[in-house]
């Protein structure tokens, strides 16, 4: 099946957000954008953009939308797993998620939190320096309203 996407109504804190999918059945990435016109949304799209709104509006909740896995290596599939762990409202560095990986490749791991390609999904805005907010794919202005929102 050829890849499908679609342009989401604005978010709030996020903006304009387009998502992908290969199979039309599970969500393959989800990509920050410039301000542009909104698609048509089938149904996956549609429980994506809802259950994204539910999150932004800050609350936690559990998510439900089938992923695409399978252009990602086991290593960032590792780490987007630890990732996940990382409790809503809540912070851990990337020295943190090493450990729990019981690695050192500090480096490879802040390039997985950077190419994730499920924003949101898997919180990479919760992966911090051990003195800083470290980086932050989308900027470090959303990176802070997002650890903002969690906390409310």
């Amino acid at each position: 099946m050829k890849e499908q996407f679609a342009i989401l109504p604005e978010l709030p804190i996020v903006g304009t957000l387009k998502l992908s999918t290969r199979d039309g059945l599970s969500l393959s990435s989800i990509n920050v954008v410039k301000k542009t016109k909104p698609t048509e949304l089938n149904p996956l799209f549609r429980q994506c953009f809802e259950e994204l709104g539910i999150f932004l509006a800050g609350k936690d909740h559990k998510w439900t939308i089938k992923l695409d896995f399978t252009e990602l290596s086991d290593f960032q599939i590792s780490v987007l797993k630890e990732m996940k762990n990382i409790p809503h409202g809540k912070v851990a560095s990337y020295k943190d998620l090493a450990i729990q990986l019981n690695s050192k490749a500090y480096q490879a791991i802040g390039s997985a939190c950077g190419s994730n390609p499920f924003l949101l999904i898997y919180p990479c805005h919760r992966v911090v320096g051990t003195k800083n907010l470290g980086g932050f794919a989308h900027g470090l202005e959303m990176k802070r309203k997002l650890i903002a929102l969690e906390k409310n």
